[in-house]
């Protein structure tokens, strides 16, 4: 397992996060991101989506899946699995289609959905300590 280490204090250290895990693209196509309320799962994704060309990301708290058209008209889909309660919710709404499609696909709370996830996914975990994020992203 490959590891990268980060320590972002303001919003414009994550272009460096960000461009790394477009680098893996790719190859990898889907990305699931941990971490506490808060600790800027989303926004290290919008930074990320906004660098592969979408302008206007949001949180998909409620909708649970965003669609988004990238670059070259390219579908990312931004999953957050936050509300789901069983398992079979994620299949209900397609989510087990978009994942294997081998669609890029940023997911925060995968913990939800972990037996629907491929072995395959980067994992990206963020930890909040004195104003610090802690960013560790593993291959």
């Amino acid at each position: 397992m490959v590891t990268f280490n980060y320590t972002v204090e303001k919003l414009d250290q994550l272009n460096e996060v960000a461009s790394k895990l477009i680098s893996l693209i790719p190859k990898k196509k889907i990305f699931i991101f941990e971490g506490d309320m808060g600790s800027g799962k989303t926004t290290l994704i919008k930074k990320t989506v906004k660098e592969l060309g979408v302008e206007d990301a949001c949180s998909p708290t409620f909708s649970i899946i965003n669609t988004y058209l990238g670059l070259n008209n390219q579908e990312i889909f931004h999953i957050d699995c936050y509300r789901i309660e069983q398992e079979n919710e994620a299949e209900n709404i397609g989510l087990v289609e978009i994942i294997n499609e081998e669609n890029i696909c940023f997911i925060e709370w995968p913990k939800k959905i972990h037996n629907l996830l491929p072995n395959n996914c980067v994992k990206v975990n963020i930890e909040v300590k004195d104003n610090l994020r802690k960013i560790l992203i593993q291959i």
